[in-house]
């Protein structure tokens, strides 16, 4: 599996997220997964461009509650699902989850010390 199919896995399971929450769920993916693949922020960021440029994911900018800051989010289309393979079941549960987020699970569990 290549970083830009792992990315759109995730992007397929969090339909609507933006780039650090992509990242730590392609991060637990790689650990799930048991992938030796290196993956940087970068990486993840220029894969979601690419599938932006394909059509299988739509970018739009989103400003915080006091419009001081914009963030760009991603969200997923009918298209993916031809890229995007089966999401590992962890992964699955963490970007479902309700009240923790992605990135704040993946900095409590997972994080390299």
């Amino acid at each position: 599996m290549d970083i830009k199919q792992l990315v759109a896995t995730v992007a397929s399971v969090a339909t609507n997220a933006d780039l650090n929450t992509i990242y730590a769920l392609v991060m637990l993916a790689v650990e799930e997964l048991k992938l030796k693949l290196d993956v940087s922020i970068t990486l993840v960021e220029e894969a979601l461009r690419q599938l932006v440029e394909e059509g299988y994911l739509i970018e739009y900018e989103e400003a915080t509650l006091d419009l001081s800051k914009r963030t760009r989010k991603y969200i997923a289309t009918e298209k993916l699902s031809q890229v995007a393979g089966k999401p590992p079941p962890k992964t699955a549960q963490v970007a479902k989850m309700r009240y923790v987020t992605p990135t704040f699970y993946y900095l409590l569990n997972h994080a390299k010390k």
